[in-house]
């Protein structure tokens, strides 16, 4: 089962009747729905998420279509885990990185609550409600690749493929802010606020 939708696997029969199989249709019970392919597998859409279903499997060639399979196990369709998300990438900062990510194509019929990044090495991890999110506690020198994954309220999919490589160091500081300047005599006293980061 899947969200509103059902994977059917199945068996070519032992006989092609003497004329090449063209295709499959499964049957949903209930609803009859059906849905044709060349192959095994076939998904099934337009399901009723929380409704039992089980299917059955004809095929057919030249001929004609041949009896109905045996029906499949009982499965009830309704929201899964996200999919992985894509496109992560991140840059380096001091002691951290920085990783966007772009949304996986789907949600698993469940709204996603959090997006979590892992580190390579060390496992360190960070979680956010939407990209970028800056991973803190890595160590200056070292080598990190990172990957995501998405969690909704069915729980947590497959991670993403890994970021590109990134090695994060000491940087410059910020800018300081707040600059005053008072007037003397062929001079000029400038009061600041040092930067909030010192690199």
């Amino acid at each position: 089962a899947g969200n509103a939708q059902a994977a059917v696997n199945f068996t070519p029969p032992a006989s092609d009747g003497g004329s090449p199989i063209t295709s499959y249709t499964v049957t949903s019970s209930p609803g009859g729905i059906t849905q044709t392919g060349t192959a095994s597998p076939i998904t099934l859409t337009g399901l009723t998420n929380g409704t039992a279903y089980t299917f059955t499997v004809t095929a057919t060639n030249g001929v004609g279509t041949g009896p109905a399979s045996a029906p499949s196990n009982s499965v009830t369709p309704g929201a899964t885990v996200p999919g992985a998300p894509t496109g992560v990438t991140a840059t380096a900062g001091n002691a951290q990185a920085t990783v966007s990510f772009s949304a996986p194509a789907s949600d698993g019929g469940s709204p996603i609550t959090s997006y979590t990044v892992t580190s390579s090495p060390g496992g360190i991890t960070q979680s956010g409600t939407a990209s970028p999110i800056t991973l803190t506690g890595l160590t200056n020198g070292t080598a990190y690749t990172f990957t995501v994954t998405a969690t909704n309220g069915v729980g947590t999919g497959p991670a993403s493929a890994p970021s590109n490589s990134v090695t994060p160091a000491p940087t410059v500081p910020g800018a300081p802010t707040g600059l005053t300047a008072t007037a003397g005599n062929a001079q000029a006293a400038v009061n600041f606020t040092p930067p909030a980061s010192d690199g």
